[in-house]
């Protein structure tokens, strides 16, 4: 299953709230075929199908349907700030550590 840091969390959180996306919304995560990289925007609820995964620390949602559930499942989200204060999430395999 999809591991969320605690500081992406946190950024989930702000960005949701930020937006006025009530406590049962998140961030959506979708992969689509044939593109690198993972869209992502806020929601204000899950789909019927979605897998909703949610972070302790923060309770910040993640919200997947099956195809990117999947794709995700051995993934840690993370967040890096960027030198112009904005947040950046990354994904990589559970138990790779990065520098």
């Amino acid at each position: 299953m999809l591991h969320i840091t605690p500081e992406a969390g946190l950024t989930i959180r702000k960005l949701v709230d930020s937006q006025g996306v009530g406590t049962d919304g998140g961030l959506r995560v979708e992969a689509h075929v044939d593109e690198p990289d993972l869209a992502m925007s806020v929601a204000a609820l899950p789909d019927d199908t979605d897998l909703v995964v949610t972070e302790e620390t923060t309770g910040a949602r993640v919200l997947l349907d099956t195809v990117t559930a999947d794709y995700v499942d051995d993934k840690t989200l993370d967040v890096a700030d960027t030198v112009e204060s904005t947040a950046r999430f990354t994904l990589t395999n559970q138990g790779i550590s990065q520098d």
